[in-house]
């Protein structure tokens, strides 16, 4: 909320004009009886069981992120009979050794202002390091870096010069001293392998197989039984750790599946032509070192594409029927698409023909989700949407929305954020991103980390009408086939709810004003010509009056307790609830009655209005 000079001094007072707001702001809810004013603020009925909604031939799948998958390093999602083979990588390996403490040593990870943390931390490897090859876990080489006590030699305790560090110096600080996963006989490397049928979280395993099976209609619409699908891992600092996780799940929900190693690395290598700096680049822009030692196989998969050159890229997204991106930075999967100055690489321009052909399904999760808003898959200079890259509800309350890079993680600790914007600051892309979503901005990992209060933010300050906000092992699905006639059909799948935010004319720069509607499994939406048009799935019924107790949570936009208020009114017989978390006044109130499937899972439209308290 850009909020006015009066009140950004009030703030100022309370909170210090620097500093975030308050983990825990103290909350006061008031409740309101139900009661027949309701109905002069309704709009619209939630839901029409009237509707008749043409056949889906779906052309996005966007998850919001948090698939819990059984997997050799994540064995926290499965079932207790899943097995892995010998060849399972559990998890990465690190070497305290003459020759990894040298390579770091020599290595220009460190800003100039910082170089003295890096020789401190030689000489803390130094006095650690063994002449074994035996390598450690991560937890090992962690408990022994931790536990260090200062010494003549190293006067800094270990824990010290880990707390000094900002997330991107250790990112750096650990590929360096990463060594290869390799097979007891060092003939093999060792990869990540997956267990959907022992996968504890069925809705996460449906997901996969929903999206196998939407890019086997591409398939047999083409004349051949199993879907080929492109995994792209761009979006991860290091886009080389996820390979065989993805290629592992794809191939076990029933697809033929093959990596597409486009990333930002790969983009400007072939835009420079300079296939032989790969490891440059992935330093530079992904802040990724030494992963040609670390997966020497997969890079040179990747090297050898950069080599055939953009063609065959091109061709390997023609031949394809889905095409998935993973989570990460989105920053990084939009560098990897789109050139310099904003216009479409050759590669998406691939994938805008195939899915205006209904070739391809595309999906993504997490940040390949928030990637794909914008509206330039029918029209290049069509009017902007904006990608969110960064920021959380009350930083975006306080500070306002800005169009800049996001700042890397860590940046206040090296003091290299950029100028007025702090680590956790809302930012956003102006002209949006890969640009196959043309309906409104997309959110992740939505109600989890209670995205509600940022994503309102940044719709009112680029006046943007809809928004969509995607809940963790949940997804978006969108046909588009009647894009360019004002249709599209929408519909919720997987465990949790699909939330849209429509931006109310009332919205002013003190006082945001929406509408919003949330949708479950099965739930279908119609947007015509600008409208929405929402109907509940068959298994869910109108839930009549209830008396149980509202329930509120502090901080309202912290983790889930947006969606558990916006429930347990739902479930009660008030009207509205408004929380009081100075200098904010938060509102949420019915439009509608709820719906409920017998499995507990809710379908409503409701008001956030979201002011502050000097200006109720």
């Amino acid at each position: 909320m850009r909020l006015s000079c009066l009140t950004l001094l009030v703030v100022s007072t309370l909170l210090g004009a620097q500093q975030p707001l308050p983990a825990e702001p103290e909350s006061t809810v008031l409740t309101e009886p139900e009661d027949v004013t309701l109905a002069s603020e309704q709009q619209s009925t939630l839901l029409t069981e009237s509707t008749v909604l043409p056949a889906a031939n779906y052309d996005l799948m966007l998850i919001g992120g948090g698939l819990a998958t059984c997997s050799s390093m994540s064995n926290r999602s499965c079932n207790e009979h899943a097995q892995f083979s010998e060849l399972a990588k559990t998890g990465n390996r690190y070497l305290l050794h003459p020759t990894t403490v040298q390579l770091f040593a020599s290595a220009e990870l460190f800003s100039a202002e910082r170089q003295i943390l890096q020789q401190q931390l030689v000489a803390l490897f130094s006095a650690l390091q063994t002449t074994s090859p035996s390598p450690l876990t991560e937890t090992e080489l962690t408990e022994l870096w931790r536990s260090f006590a200062a010494t003549e030699t190293v006067p800094i305790s270990g824990e010290a010069l880990w707390q000094a560090l900002s997330e991107r110096e250790l990112n750096a600080v650990l590929d360096y001293l990463e060594v290869p996963a390799l097979s007891t006989d060092g003939k093999y490397r060792l990869t990540e392998q997956v267990d959907l049928d022992q996968t504890s979280h069925l809705e996460s395993t449906e997901l996969y197989r929903q999206f196998v099976q939407l890019a086997t209609e591409k398939a047999q619409a083409k004349g051949r039984e199993q879907a080929k699908l492109l995994v792209v891992t761009a979006s991860s600092r290091d886009p080389f750790a996820a390979v065989d996780f993805y290629l592992d799940v794809f191939r076990q929900a029933g697809a033929n599946v093959q990596w597409l190693p486009l990333t930002a690395a790969l983009q400007n290598a072939l835009t420079e032509q300079n296939c032989a700096a790969l490891p440059q680049y992935l330093a530079k822009i992904h802040g990724s070192y030494r992963r040609e030692q670390i997966y020497a196989d997969l890079f040179a998969v990747k090297q050898q594409l950069c080599e055939k050159g953009s063609n065959a890229v091109v061709a390997l997204i023609a031949d394809a029927d889905g095409i998935f991106f993973n989570g990460g930075d989105q920053s990084l999967t939009y560098q990897a698409l789109r050139h310099s100055d904003g216009s479409a690489t050759a590669e998406l321009l691939a994938i805008f023909e195939a899915v205006q052909q209904k070739r391809l399904l595309v999906g993504g999760t997490s940040a390949g989700t928030a990637v794909m808003s914008g509206r330039q898959l029918y029209a290049a200079d069509a009017e902007p949407l904006p990608m969110i890259s960064n920021g959380d509800s009350y930083h975006a309350l306080q500070y306002g929305a800005k169009a800049s890079v996001a700042p890397w993680p860590g940046c206040r600790k090296e003091q290299r954020c950029p100028e007025e914007i702090s680590e956790r600051q809302l930012t956003y892309t102006a002209a949006g991103g890969l640009g196959l979503f043309p309906l409104g901005i997309l959110d992740t990992h939505f109600a989890e980390r209670g995205r509600q209060a940022r994503l309102l933010v940044l719709q009112q300050s680029t006046q943007s009408h809809l928004a969509f906000g995607v809940d963790e092992a949940t997804a978006l699905l969108v046909d588009l086939s009647q894009y360019q006639q004002g249709v599209v059909q929408l519909k919720a799948s997987g465990a949790a709810e699909v939330y849209i935010s429509e931006l109310q004319s009332e919205s002013v720069a003190n006082q945001l004003y929406a509408t919003t509607y949330s949708l479950s499994a099965g739930d279908t939406a119609l947007w015509q010509q600008g409208m929405l048009m929402l109907q509940a799935a068959s298994d869910k019924t109108l839930l009549g009056p209830l008396a149980e107790p509202l329930q509120s949570k502090s901080p309202l936009f912290s983790r889930d307790h947006y969606r558990s208020l916006s429930h347990s009114l739902c479930r009660s017989n008030f009207a509205s609830a408004t929380v009081s978390e100075p200098p904010y006044l938060i509102r949420v109130a019915k439009v509608d009655k709820c719906y409920q499937s017998a499995t507990g899972k809710l379908s409503y439209q409701q008001k956030l209005r979201i002011t502050t308290e000097q200006e109720r």
